[in-house]
């Protein structure tokens, strides 16, 4: 008899542990109104946010340089923040236009070095793409390719 005792015991002490925890998990499908009277719950469905990009603004930002292209038709601006410790060479940028990945260089008008702990903005413009349709963003230092732009 005690065998059959001590059976039933390693099987029902777990058993009640799982029951338990298993109505406080799901609180049993009620919330405690303020009178103290179970109501049932509704259930609110989550709104959907749509996230999208601002069509023409790309930034870079790496190793203490930060570049944001702000582009508008076929004009825009590259502001430049420098905190890399040295001089950055004249900006400059092309796109990719995202139908066919055609390239689209960018002109900076009076481009030039930007010192180190400044920031300065520059006149860029474009043509042949539409601002929608620009598929990667890649600022280039003088001849060195930095990378591609996030778009934001």
């Amino acid at each position: 008899m005690p065998r059959l005792m001590t059976g039933i015991r390693r099987f029902v002490a777990p058993m009640l542990v799982f029951g338990v925890l298993g109505a406080a998990c799901t609180g049993g499908g009620k919330t405690p109104a303020a009178s103290g009277t179970a109501r049932p719950t509704t259930s609110t469905p989550t709104p959907v946010v749509p996230v999208s990009a601002e069509p023409g603004v790309f930034v870079y930002q790496n190793a203490g340089l930060t570049a944001t292209l702000h582009l508008t038709g076929d004009t825009g601006t590259l502001e430049i923040a420098n905190e890399t410790g040295r001089e950055l060479a004249p900006p400059g940028f092309y796109l990719l236009d995202a139908r066919d990945g055609r390239r689209v260089d960018g002109t900076v008008t009076d481009a030039k070095p930007t010192p180190n702990d400044a920031t300065t903005t520059f006149d860029v413009r474009f043509s042949g793409l539409q601002v929608w349709n620009v598929g990667l963003a890649v600022l280039v230092m003088g001849s060195d390719n930095f990378g591609a732009f996030v778009r934001q």
